[in-house]
């Protein structure tokens, strides 16, 4: 390499360190034009099989009460900060329950393949609270993908900045075709 190629290499390099890859990432939605910050994980992306480790399960439980400390819009509906939330074990095996009847019947929606709506799972599962919130989704490779669409969502969005809820899970797993399509749902309590 000569030095006149280093010459024109040289601004190069300065252009390229110029872009922070430690900067907050951020979508923009069109419909409000608000600035969503995404979710930061300082380990390897956490995809499906993931979320059944405990270790996983509290850095998803700072990640979500990290979106929930700044006031969001979600649609047309404004949210102001809400207090973090505690993860909640029979939100999650309730959760995890449903995430494997969506997968095994090959459908998405609050209600099981037997009939029953949230509020008999929540029951079922014994969670100890009054009323919930429930967010399902299907395909997402990771919880960065899942939390975009949620996100981007004004009703997915609205459940993940109620104030009112105070106990939270996520669970997910995949179906048994060729493809192992992923199947998650989030749930949320009030204690």
């Amino acid at each position: 390499m000569n030095y006149r190629s280093l010459v024109y290499l040289f601004p190069l390099f300065f252009i390229l360190s110029g872009c922070n890859a430690n900067a907050p990432q951020t979508a923009m939605t069109e419909e409000n034009l608000v600035s969503v910050p995404q979710i930061q994980i300082e380990t390897t992306e956490i995809h499906c099989q993931d979320l059944q480790n405990p270790a996983y399960q509290q850095v998803i439980i700072h990640a979500i009460n990290e979106i929930r400390q700044h006031p969001r819009q979600c649609g047309q509906q404004h949210f102001a900060a809400a207090a973090p939330l505690t993860w909640n074990q029979h939100l999650y095996q309730s959760a995890f329950a449903h995430a494997e009847d969506m997968a095994s019947h090959n459908m998405l929606g609050h209600s099981s393949s037997t009939g029953l709506d949230l509020k008999a799972r929540l029951k079922q599962s014994e969670f100890k609270g009054r009323g919930g919130g429930e967010n399902v989704a299907r395909g997402q490779k990771n919880l960065n993908e899942v939390m975009s669409v949620w996100l981007t969502s004004p009703v997915h969005c609205s459940n993940l900045m109620h104030p009112k809820f105070t106990d939270y899970a996520i669970a997910c797993t995949s179906d048994q075709s060729t493809k192992q399509k992923s199947y998650w749902t989030q749930q949320f309590g009030v204690r």
